[in-house]
């Protein structure tokens, strides 16, 4: 696929065909991209890597063919029709709708697969494959994670300790409700905050803690240790217990996590199982009820088993392609928001651009929700920081220059100019374009940082990476091993970010093809 000017040429308007013909075309629904089938794979071994899922079929066949229509009424063949076009409509918008919910589902998963038993239990993602199977990680620091039931633990206290950590209290679908750490109130000092879980009493006795009123019963509890080699230091200071042993409180669990659980959406009925899971757990919210009344003319509903026959299956299957396909055109066609460049002269752009909150003044976002949560986990105002030397900030690019896409059995480098805006470091990090987690290969290195002990500097202060299927000579160190027959997608972060970047001031080449 290629670029025609600011546009793309043939991602979104073969998938508008696709939709129309889902709705009232005989014609068979194409889709020549690369994908994968099945839910969450889960490695063996400790140390070893998931297996990749099957790979789906190329193509769709048309949910039905023309709509008869009598003298302006529709023949019982035709009526039966309507609703089938209602209810794979339905269903492909409610894929969308779930993702973020499910990608959460995936990262608990995970934990709970290496080893995560209580409410309280931390797990540290620091080694190279349990932490591949996460959506686009970032392999400078170390990810802890927790993932409480506050119906099973009641109310419980976070108490965090001073250190670099860039912290986050999120619900189940994503919205965050508290950051804690250097982005957090306290400034990196020691804090505590009490989650309470959806009509929870709050206790009497608060005073000195943030008080979390969660809107879900599963919170995500979450930080990163900004420097690697900090994380025996720190990890014991951050805490997790129930409000009621605040007086005595236990030391922290923390669990290395050693499997890699792949945390890409499940893909066909699994991913509707999932939904499921889901639904019969978690509060009702009223800007959802539509959305569950869509659910139970499907065949899932609170409260009832999840039972479906053949027809429903076909049906879900079907969806779950398509919502995947369309939240794919999402990601490398942000329609939302046209002009999204970080400059004019070169195709990297803004891979955050969900409000994190979700909500605008007049709506709820849906397609720029769709897009980020498809492609990552978690968002946070910190992640988007308007403030020079605090947060984060993620650039992405799916082409070269020539507006092709990155192929892994091709050669292309980037030159990072010199002196990048940033306090902390800045990492360029490289994901497979289908499940979105870390490239897999030989070498097992997917990033280059300023942090990389063997990063190679030219005289002039910048940086070439190389992202090729062989090394270029002597060039070891700043080099990304890519797979022929794979394409992928890097990220550009800058870590603390300092007014260069607010004010545009530093470029960023586009990649280009190499030799």
């Amino acid at each position: 696929m290629r670029l025609e000017g600011n546009g793309v040429r043939s991602t979104a308007e073969p998938l508008v065909e696709v939709i129309m013909a889902g709705l009232v075309s005989p014609n068979v629904i194409a889709f020549i991209l690369v994908a994968f089938l099945g839910g969450n794979a889960l490695a063996e071994e400790p140390g070893k890597l998931a297996p990749l899922p099957d790979k789906l079929p190329p193509s769709l066949e048309a949910r039905v063919g023309n709509v008869e229509f009598g003298k302006g009424l529709p023949t019982p063949k035709g009526i039966e029709q309507l609703f089938e076009i209602q209810d794979f409509q339905r269903a492909t918008q409610l894929y969308q709708w779930a993702i973020p919910a499910i990608g959460v589902l995936g990262w608990q998963r995970a934990s709970i697969a290496n080893g995560k038993t209580e409410e309280t239990d931390w797990v540290i993602y620091d080694d190279y494959v349990p932490r591949q199977g996460i959506l686009t990680p970032n392999t400078q620091v170390s990810y802890v994670m927790a993932f409480p039931d506050t119906e099973k633990s009641g109310p419980l206290v976070l108490d965090y300790g001073p250190g670099k950590i860039a912290g986050i209290v999120m619900d189940y679908w994503q919205r965050p409700q508290f950051d804690f750490g250097l982005t957090g109130p306290e400034k990196g000092a020691p804090g505590k905050a009490l989650i309470v879980g959806p009509g929870q009493k709050v206790p009497d006795d608060v005073a000195g803690y943030h008080v979390i009123q969660m809107p879900t019963r599963v919170a995500f509890v979450g930080y990163r240790v900004l420097d690697r080699s900090e994380k025996d230091k720190l990890t014991p200071l951050i805490k997790l217990y129930p409000y009621s042993e605040r007086n005595d409180p236990p030391s922290a669990k923390v669990i290395a996590a050693t499997k890699d659980y792949l945390q890409s959406a499940p893909r066909g009925l699994s991913y509707w199982e999932a939904v499921n899971e889901l639904i019969q757990r978690e509060p009702v919210e009223d800007r959802d009820r539509f959305f569950y009344a869509m659910l139970r003319d499907l065949g899932i509903e609170k409260g009832k088993p999840f039972k479906p026959d053949e027809r429903q299956k076909k049906l879900f299957e079907d969806a779950a392609l398509l919502g995947e396909y369309i939240s794919k055109a999402l990601v490398y066609e942000k329609r939302f928001i046209p002009d999204n460049r970080y400059r004019p002269d070169a195709r990297w752009e803004f891979a955050l651009v969900v409000t994190p909150s979700q909500r605008e003044a007049n709506y709820d976002q849906l397609d720029p929700r769709t897009q980020w949560f498809y492609e990552a986990i978690a968002a946070s105002y910190a992640m988007i920081t308007k403030t020079p030397g605090v947060g984060s900030i993620y650039l992405e690019t799916y082409y070269d220059k020539d507006g092709d896409w990155l192929d892994g059995g091709k050669s292309y480098q980037l030159r990072v100019p010199a002196n990048p805006p940033m306090q902390q470091f800045w990492a360029v990090s490289v994901y497979d374009i289908d499940t979105r987690t870390l490239l897999r290969n030989e070498i097992q290195k997917a990033e280059i940082s300023s942090n990389s002990q063997e990063l190679q500097t030219n005289a002039d202060g910048s940086v070439d990476i190389y992202f090729a299927p062989q090394a270029p000579g002597g060039k070891e160190g700043n080099w990304v091993q890519t797979t022929p027959g794979k394409f992928w997608f890097p990220y550009f972060r800058l870590y603390a970010p300092t007014q260069a970047y607010f004010d545009r001031g530093w470029p960023l080449p586009d990649i280009e093809k190499g030799n």
